[in-house]
Parts: C-alpha cells; sequence; structure tokens
C-alpha cells in the first residue's frame, strides 16, 4: 500500500487537531452562555435586593410617659411594651419619657423638680433620662429600662446591677445623673410631658404616633391597639 505509516500518523494527527480545536470553540460558546445566563440572574437578584431595600416598613411610634416608681408604669414596660417590641421589633419606635407628675423649677442653683413618688423617684427619673439619651440601640435601651424599673427602690444600686447584668459601663450614665446634663435632659421631658394634649392625668399615658386617644384600651391590649394602626400588619400581629 502507497501510504506509508508516516502518513498516517500526520494524518491522525491533523484529524485529532481539527477535532480539539472544534471541541474547544463549542465548550467557549456553551460556556458563554451560561455566564451570560448567570449575569442576567445576578443582575435581577441585585435589582429585586434593591427594590426590597428601599420598601418602606411601616413603623408605629409608641411613645410612653411614665415614672421610675410608679407601679402601673413598672407593670406597662415590663408586661405590655416589653412584649409588644419582643413581638414586631423592625415596626415600632419606642419613645420612653420618664417624668410623669413631677414639676421642675429653676431656682439659684439651677433645676429643682419634684416628683409624685419623692425625691428618690427624681433620683431614678434623671438617671433613666440618661440611660436613653446614652444607650441608642433600641433593643439594649428598652431591656436596660426594663431592667432597672423592676427593681428601681434603690437607684444608683440598680443602675450597676443592671448595667454588670448587660455589660454595659453604668459610670457615664450616673455621671450624667449628677451634672448639669442631667437636670437637662430631665427638664426636657417635663417640656414633653406637659405638651401633651389632653394633659397628663394617668401614669403611664402611651401616645401611637403622637395621638393620646383610647387609653384605656392601650393600657388593656397594647400590641392590639398598635396593630390596628398597620395598614399590613406584620408576622408578630397575626
Amino acid at each position: 500500500m502507497w501510504l506509508g505509516k508516516p502518513y498516517i500518523r500526520v494524518l491522525l494527527t491533523l484529524l485529532f487537531i481539527t477535532m480539539l480545536w472544534i471541541y474547544v470553540k463549542y465548550f467557549n460558546q456553551i460556556m458563554g452562555i451560561k455566564s451570560d445566563t448567570m449575569q442576567v440572574i445576578q443582575n435581577e437578584e441585585s435589582s429585586i435586593n434593591s427594590i426590597d431595600e428601599h420598601v418602606d416598613v411601616e413603623k408605629i411610634v409608641i411613645g410612653v410617659y411614665y415614672e421610675a416608681l410608679c407601679p402601673d408604669s413598672r407593670g406597662f414596660i415590663m408586661r405590655d411594651l416589653k412584649s409588644t417590641y419582643d413581638k414586631i421589633p423592625n415596626n415600632v419606635i419606642i419613645e420612653l419619657i420618664p417624668y410623669g407628675k413631677a414639676t421642675t423649677n429653676i431656682g439659684p442653683d439651677g433645676y429643682e423638680f419634684k416628683c409624685q413618688h419623692g425625691a428618690r423617684e427624681c433620683e431614678a427619673n434623671m438617671i433613666h433620662a440618661c440611660a436613653i439619651d446614652i444607650i441608642t440601640n433600641p433593643s439594649v435601651q428598652l431591656n436596660f429600662i426594663t431592667c432597672m424599673i423592676d427593681r428601681n427602690v434603690w437607684p444608683i444600686k440598680i443602675t450597676r446591677t443592671c448595667a454588670e447584668e448587660m455589660n454595659i459601663d453604668a459610670e457615664p450614665i450616673l455621671n450624667c445623673a449628677k451634672s448639669i446634663k442631667g437636670s437637662e435632659l430631665l427638664a426636657k421631658y417635663g417640656k414633653m410631658t406637659d405638651a401633651l394634649r389632653p394633659p397628663v392625668t394617668y401614669v403611664p399615658t402611651i401616645t401611637l404616633d403622637k395621638d393620646t386617644a383610647n387609653q384605656a384600651a392601650i393600657l388593656i391590649n397594647l400590641l392590639r391597639e398598635v396593630c390596628k394602626r398597620f395598614k399590613t400588619p406584620p408576622a408578630g400581629c397575626l
């Protein structure tokens, strides 16, 4: 036969190279399609996430006008407010206003406060005011105030106890309460309380989006009254 072995080897080599080239070209085309598809999917997911991020979460502002040594304030915060926040934390903003039926006067030595449950309550209210100012994380703030109001008869002692339990530095809070800053904060809360219409006649007084209506219903079942206000109630309301 006139075709020698060297010629056959060359022919087979050329055939192999041709098939390899066709395979590589086809493989690249397939991978290109997959890459384009994945890019489209990623772009769509990014768009969806972007939309989700810009969807406004409906929130109700719960204002709590309370006193640090008031038994009813203690019960409401520990039982109703904490429970409601735990169920719908992303849908409420808690505003704590520790003042109640206190009074404020400015004397020769600065601010003078008188509180419904005595001087110790004024001291506790001021510590609460400073804690609210210093602790900006909403969940930590509410947990700290809840811890304090549970055992607030000895305000300074319980501040340190709760701070230790929650790994919070108590000294900035206590230093604030002994300074003009603490008096200014409590006086500010006094102005906020005095500005309520109708005026505070019962402590605690609760506002929902600045509205003081339906106090009896709110104090009986805070979560239910808050959930009534949502256009689309969150899962915690169901």
